[in-house]
């Protein structure tokens, strides 16, 4: 059982300030992800964070670049796809330098984003419902980008993860088209069977298989029932079924009986923005449902 605090948790985007934020409250693993600022001295504080006893995980827009960029493997802009890979390169090296077994990264999509778009759901909808989606292409392209990842990963002893991307109801009202790939366990099973690399694996996020499962009309436990073999890491939220809200959890939660089933897998409390005692309250709760 290794329970990691999301970086989302802390009310901060400081890298620093969440390093101390964690030695204050006794949290002593984090997975540095999405919302941080660029840190020009990362490294250096991540180095802090290890020598103050800290372990971390390396997850997706992490780090953030000095000027804001779109992370997407299927990106069918040269630039913004050359840039994906090169984030994923360094954020490997990253997970070298902390003596993490992997980094994960949200699955593509099969559209253009800008970074203004960028935790704006609404935004991106109305551009997908007007986007010409190729949904076949993206899927070829990111296995292609993920065989590419995943080499240079293994190269260097590490783990590529893959997170289950989030399609709402809204979405799909206003763009029928699902645009946004491994939503579904048909298509990650499919994939895993593609990409061809025994390094790679998925990172289940339990709230947006949730949401997904509300837009799809599936069933969340046969969704984990169906790609349980691929599951290497969990990432743990609730929420009203029809967004993805990263609010805190419970023991009533959907998920909260199956977490005995991955137990001795790395889980991710991402419920974001919690008070010091909710921050606590959540990794006692995660604990107590996976002993």
């Amino acid at each position: 059982m290794t329970i990691y605090m999301s970086s989302g948790a802390f009310r901060t985007r400081s890298v620093n300030s969440v390093i101390d934020d964690a030695v204050r409250l006794g949290v002593k693993r984090i997975e540095m992800s999405s919302g941080l600022d660029h840190e020009p001295n990362l490294e250096d504080a991540l180095r802090r964070g290890l020598n103050k006893g800290l372990q971390f995980l390396v997850h997706n827009y992490f780090p953030a670049p000095a000027d804001s960029k779109v992370l997407n493997l299927t990106s069918s802009d040269p630039d913004g796809l050359a840039w994906s890979l090169n984030h994923c390169r360094y954020a490997l090296d990253l997970a070298k330098l902390v003596n993490c077994d992997f980094y994960s990264l949200h699955s593509g999509y099969a559209v253009a984003l800008s970074p203004q778009m960028l935790g704006k759901p609404d935004l991106q909808a109305e551009a997908f419902g007007k986007a010409n989606v190729d949904r076949e292409g993206a899927y070829q392209l990111m296995i292609q980008s993920v065989r590419e990842v995943a080499d240079y990963a293994a190269a260097n002893g590490k783990e590529l993860l893959l997170e289950n991307n989030v399609i709402s109801p809204v979405y799909l009202k206003k763009a029928p088209l699902n645009p946004l790939l491994m939503t579904n366990a048909e298509e990650i099973v499919r994939f895993m069977t593609d990409v061809d690399r025994p390094n790679v694996g998925f990172l289940i996020d339990v709230g947006h298989t949730k949401v997904s499962a509300t837009a799809l009309n599936y069933d969340a436990h046969k969704f984990l029932d169906t790609v349980e073999a691929y599951i290497r890491a969990l990432h743990l939220s609730d929420n009203d079924g029809q967004e993805d809200q990263n609010l805190p959890f419970n023991a009533e939660s959907w998920f909260a009986a199956r977490l005995k089933d991955f137990a001795d897998l790395p889980m991710v409390i991402e419920a974001y923005e919690l008070a010091d005692d909710q921050m606590l309250q959540q990794l006692e709760l995660a604990e107590r449902l996976t002993a």
